[in-house]
């Protein structure tokens, strides 16, 4: 998976707001009444350089979700409405 992919993937599939002010690029996703960090990038990512496998693991945790699932959801299998429901299922405090 490349940059492209992971982005759009948290933006455009998830509705992440992207932050851009500081060092790197956080993603943040709003679940229950609170904004959660669910993505971290550096400014100097490039669109087409392969995501760490690291980076990969730590937005899948962060999304209550597991490696395979993160890369289902990447690869349209899971959607938005399946993300909110494992997620909720995972996380019962919200």
């Amino acid at each position: 998976m490349d940059f492209r992919q992971w982005r759009r993937t948290l933006r455009n599939k998830l509705g992440a707001t992207e932050d851009r002010e500081g060092d790197h690029i956080y993603y943040y996703l709003f679940i229950g009444e609170s904004d959660h960090r669910v993505g971290k990038a550096s400014h100097s990512a490039r669109s087409s350089e392969t995501v760490q496998d690291y980076v990969i693991a730590d937005t899948a945790r962060r999304l209550k979700l597991n490696k395979s699932e993160f890369l289902q959801l990447v690869d349209c299998s899971i959607d938005r409405d399946d993300h909110a429901r494992l997620w909720y299922e995972r996380d019962p405090s919200y």
